[in-house]
């Protein structure tokens, strides 16, 4: 049977089910909701730029990719407690902590980070207000002890034997359970006492067996995740490790990548970001390839400087890449805007979210399901198959010029428009305005081929449209 006979067929059986099936008078123009866009138009009718929507190519989605960075250094344990409900109410589905660099210096046991040239004058959250406060978590322990020293020396024994101790602390006081843990940062590939990177790679693997064995002696029957970290721009330095790990290699249950991305870059390019996910993983171990993206965000120095809405309309795209990467947990940095002004998800005091917080919690809301091979012609195109009959498009307008857009879909025949929203900027003037983004409703059109048609940035530049189709999986 062709595929224009069984489309025809699926929708005359929707139809026998359905009072007044009419592909013409799907929904009601008259709806407000619609601003009288769901109107089914000749295919001939649109002529402009397509993006491709294929429902027959679909990945799980893990909810975990939803996840947030905690900044022991700013977020004060006296107010981490309205940081949490901050994320709770942009959904945010892990944390990692005690967060990035501070993780190297953090004592377990008394909330302090002695030797840190950054500690701060208040401590940020203890282990216990954290667990007081967030259900889901991840856990980063050190490895700068040995790190600073020369292999084999007396140092480096002294160090390794101090960072079994802190690593039992840290599992023990945090009770990880099913989590994550992760064997240190990737700072180490920038300094990590000197020397070459390849004996700096060298150095770290000698850290990550030991206190893999160690903690699988000590914890023979966890099921928390232990995660190696590396340079996901240099995929081959994974086989480099894999090939210098002579004892718990398989102790290891995948990487940790620090995915900082942007469209203006030659070293970090979006464009290469899913293929260097899945070699990293795959390069380590095939069999055993747990992803989790630490640290990541739409970084401004490879994106013209992008803040705000102009950074938030790069977070689909992501989010997209990510989830089609088949990545099981990720965690965004910078949780508040102190850090990296315009790219954190809120304001100091957690009483305002930025876009780029905005659009995260929107994605954790409703980009659900299984993510759907997309094709992008100028603006940006995120797709997810909620169930068999509910898709949701993310489309990104940067900023292009205006442009009439028509999505069309595969495998996935379109009922109805069950709702267009557009998220945008505070003041089109401004686009990296410290402002909310405003949500509005909006309008498209259903073509008969299974094509909707909208137009974006019409009234100015970032606009982001939210498309909610109803219909039935081929």
């Amino acid at each position: 049977m062709n595929t224009t006979i069984t489309k025809l067929f699926v929708l005359l059986l929707v139809c026998g089910f359905t009072i007044s099936c009419n592909k013409d008078s799907f929904t009601d123009p008259n709806d407000p909701i619609y601003g009288g866009g769901d109107t089914v138009v000749p295919e001939e009718d649109f002529k402009g730029l397509v993006l491709n929507v294929d429902a027959t190519d679909k990945v799980e989605i893990h909810p975990e990719i939803f996840g947030v960075n905690n900044d022991w250094r700013q977020i004060p344990d006296g107010t981490f407690n309205n940081f949490a409900n901050t994320l709770s109410g942009i959904n945010s589905t892990v944390v990692r902590y005690p967060g990035g660099w501070e993780s190297e210096f953090y004592a377990w046991t008394s909330n302090t980070t002695p030797g840190w040239d950054k500690t701060p004058a208040a401590p940020g959250a203890s282990v216990s207000t954290l667990k007081n406060n967030i259900n889901n978590y991840s856990i980063v322990l050190p490895t700068v002890a040995a790190m600073n020293t020369s292999l084999g020396s007396s140092q480096w024994n002294s160090a390794i034997a101090k960072l079994k101790v802190t690593a039992e602390k840290a599992i023990i006081e945090s009770n990880i359970q099913n989590g994550i843990v992760e064997i240190g940062n990737e700072w180490w590939l920038q300094f990590a006492g000197g020397g070459s990177r390849s004996q700096k790679l060298d150095k770290y693997v000698n850290v990550a067996m030991n206190l893999a064995e160690f903690i699988d002696q000590k914890f023979p029957n966890h099921k928390f995740k232990l995660l190696i970290n590396g340079d996901y721009t240099h995929p081959e330095e994974f086989t480099t490790m894999k090939n210098k790990f002579t004892k718990a290699y398989s102790i290891i249950d995948g990487v940790a990548l620090h995915t900082y991305t942007g469209y203006n870059t030659s070293t970090h390019n979006i464009a290469e970001l899913e293929t260097r996910i899945k070699a990293c993983a795959n390069n380590f171990n095939p069999d055993k390839k747990f992803i989790y993206l630490s640290e990541w965000m739409p970084s401004r120095d490879y994106n013209d400087r992008a803040l705000y809405m102009e950074a938030a309309n790069i977070i689909p795209d992501i989010i997209q890449i990510y989830a089609r990467s088949s990545a099981d947990a990720a965690a965004f940095w910078p949780p508040i805007n102190t850090s990296v002004p315009g790219l954190g998800l809120t304001n100091w005091n957690y009483t305002v979210v930025y876009p780029v917080g905005q659009i995260l919690g929107e994605l954790s809301d409703s980009y659900k399901g299984y993510a759907l091979k997309t094709t992008s012609n100028k603006f940006h195109v995120a797709a997810a198959l909620n169930d068999s009959k509910r898709m949701v498009i993310f489309v990104t307008g940067g900023k292009e010029s205006s442009a009439k857009v028509g999505i069309k879909v595969k495998g996935f025949v379109i009922n109805s428009i069950e709702s267009v929203e557009r998220f945008v900027p505070a003041d089109y003037t401004e686009t990296n305005k410290a402002a909310p983004y405003k949500s509005e409703f909006s309008s498209a059109r259903l073509l008969k081929d299974d094509q909707v048609v909208l137009e974006v940035n019409r009234e100015g530049d970032y606009q982001i449209y939210k498309i909610v189709l109803k219909g039935i999986e081929m």
